[in-house]
């Protein structure tokens, strides 16, 4: 059956890429072009830089365009539709009356005809998500760069790979409904939960064995909270699993080495994305916070506010030039013509003011807690900060999972210490020591959160309702 996913199961649903030498220049001009004359957003807004672009130097291109407008999370909320190129009209509407497609019409319109349209729903800071559209080229943009970040991560094109996903995030009980053809063609395996609890770990184990799947796909919290299961109920660490790719939220070190010793034959990898374009970016070497771009896919450029800016050279159906992206991250132009980020932290506005001013975010206290780690042995497993406001006046909570309880009395006394006079702008700090952190997995884990962190939804957790 692997035999037969590479042949005609991969290969029949999801057309590789035509591989074009275009420049990096060529390839913007020729998405502006389109979305000048397809889009509504932008019809017409690229005309005078369309007419003089020939004229110019690579220097004088590269400076004109960074003066072009930038496009933020609002004006896909505001502006939905105006973002949909023409040639989206007629198509099949796969949500038709917003509900999810039976595999049957899944079959006949995404894989065998192609003819279809959809939404899928971006992430929402407020818990108000917004929405982009695809098509058969987008939808097989968008699973390249999945694709090409699994391969990156070790897997092979026609190995057996499972998604571990909160329930109706990316259309995952479809998907879950049919499991067994869509495994016997392609390989992939949705796992849906809506809880994480000793039955649904020990599913999951059992379907990476019956499956044969070399590859998990999941969220760095939702797999922290499977390996504390696995140790708290004395589950075997899970052996020969060769890779596990993570994204979505920021990783803590102290996260990965205890994961590790519950996965010790999986390297685990990190990869970037966002909804608006799928994957972007990959860990560098071993770090969790560097990444090397996808050049072939966006044009990265470093915006306002610690922010990054990306177009996509070749999503054609929802074109976005010089979309914000709210993460904090240092892009990096390399004489080559490759980009990396640097330094990547995750949302710009997850940080915390000290007493002295600086801002500081998640990478400081990663490293806060891989000293403790370093001096104490290592009984640090998990980390949360949260702050806010109540009737006592200002407060910081620093939340610890140990694996052990027995240091608690020297972490509490080494963090007021170290972190008081830093943040003694906060009327009080609580040091808490929790078994594990409630959390809705419908929502993204934020090392960093004010009150309770959990307003920013999973993209594609809301589904697009008829018109």
């Amino acid at each position: 059956m692997k035999f037969l996913r590479n042949i005609t199961g991969f290969r029949f649903a999801i057309s590789p890429l035509a591989k074009k030498s275009l420049s990096r220049r060529e390839n913007l001009v020729n998405i502006i072009r389109h979305a000048n004359t397809t889009t509504p957003f932008y019809k017409g807004k690229y005309d005078s830089f369309l007419e003089g672009e020939k004229n110019l130097s690579d220097e004088e291109f590269f400076y004109a365009f960074s003066h072009l407008p930038i496009v933020e999370k609002q004006d896909l909320r505001s502006s939905n539709e105006q973002f949909k190129s023409d040639h989206l009209n007629d198509k099949v509407d796969l949500l038709e009356n917003g509900a999810v497609p039976t595999f049957g019409k899944f079959l006949k319109h995404f894989i065998i005809k192609k003819d279809f349209f959809t939404t899928i729903s971006t992430g929402g800071s407020s818990g108000v998500p917004t929405f982009r559209w695809l098509d058969y080229p987008d939808a097989n943009i968008f699973a390249q760069s999945f694709l090409h970040s699994f391969k990156l991560n070790g897997w092979k094109q026609g190995e057996s790979f499972v998604v571990y996903y909160p329930l109706k995030s990316y259309f995952t009980g479809a998907y879950a409904q049919n499991a067994k053809p869509l495994n016997r063609y392609f390989g992939f395996t949705m796992v849906p939960f809506e809880d994480i609890t000793k039955e649904s770990v020990e599913e999951l184990l059992k379907t990476l064995r019956d499956t044969k799947a070399t590859l998990l796909v999941i969220f760095p919290c939702v797999l922290q909270r499977i390996a504390e299961i696995m140790h708290q109920e004395n589950i075997e660490p899970f052996a020969k699993l060769p890779y596990i790719n993570v994204s979505g939220e920021f990783f803590m070190d102290c996260s990965k080495k205890f994961i590790q010793t519950l996965f010790p034959d999986s390297d685990i990898q990190c990869t970037y994305g966002a909804v608006e374009f799928g994957e972007i970016a990959h860990q560098n070497a071993m770090s969790s916070v560097d990444y090397d771009a996808f050049d072939y896919y966006v044009f990265l450029e470093q915006g306002p506010q610690n922010s990054m800016l990306v177009t996509a050279y070749h999503q054609k159906s929802f074109p976005l030039i010089r979309y914000r992206i709210e993460d904090m991250g240092q892009v990096v132009n390399h004489e080559n013509g490759t980009q990396s980020i640097t330094s990547l932290e995750g949302k710009n506005s997850d940080y915390l003011i000290g007493a002295d001013d600086y801002i500081y975010f998640a990478s400081f206290f990663n490293n806060f807690v891989n000293e403790l780690n370093k001096a104490l042995n290592n009984p640090i497993i998990h980390f949360m900060l949260r702050h806010g406001q109540d009737d006592q006046g200002t407060y910081l909570q620093l939340n610890f999972v140990l694996e052990k309880s027995e240091k608690e009395d020297k972490i509490k006394e080494a963090t007021l210490e170290s972190l008081g006079g830093i943040f003694s702008n906060f009327d009080r700090i609580d040091v808490q020591f929790p078994d594990h952190f409630q959390h809705d997995y419908t929502r993204k884990f934020k090392i960093i959160g004010e009150g309770d962190g959990q307003n920013e939804v999973v993209g594609g957790y809301y589904q697009r309702k008829a018109s």
